[in-house]
């Protein structure tokens, strides 16, 4: 069946990806011009997240909802990371890849310890929920019935 066939987690995947880096980068550059971090826009990544995945993935089981939340949880981590990595490099008057580069578990365990907040985690989980609820592909009424009679015919 052709909605079926449309289903793809490669697409998914690559799509979430995608806008997490994309609006991970527009959250650091406006948290520099703004000088605020701005945590909710882990949500508004969450709700990007989830539209890729539906738009991208054209999924209709469980993997999708549970791709997107896993994208956009991480997203949300990746952006203040991001934003972590841009904000160091300014102070110690460094490139941002230098700055990428050099960093080690060490710096990783300090960075969630001291600089990720109770709220973070709240906003990830949230960003996750927005997420999940967004990524399964949205079906008109002659699709159900068409995967209701293809579900009754293969039993």
């Amino acid at each position: 069946m052709l909605i079926l066939a449309q289903q793809s987690v490669g697409r998914a995947v690559a799509g979430g990806i995608a806008v997490v880096l994309i609006f991970g980068w527009i959250w650091t550059m406006l948290s520099m011009e703004t000088g605020r971090v701005l945590p909710w826009f882990s949500i508004l990544i969450g709700l990007t997240v989830g539209l890729a995945v539906q738009i991208s993935g054209r999924g209709l089981d469980w993997r999708f909802p549970v791709i997107a939340a896993v994208l956009a949880w991480a997203g949300a981590y990746v952006g203040n990371l991001m934003i972590g990595i841009v904000e160091t490099g300014r102070y110690i008057e460094a490139r941002p890849v230098s700055v990428l580069a050099g960093l080690s578990r060490d710096t990783m365990e300090n960075f969630f310890a001291l600089t990720v907040s109770p709220i973070d985690h709240i906003y990830a989980f949230c960003a996750a929920g927005v997420a999940s609820f967004l990524a399964k592909r949205r079906l008109n009424r002659r699709e159900v019935l068409a995967i209701r009679t293809l579900n009754r015919e293969n039993r």
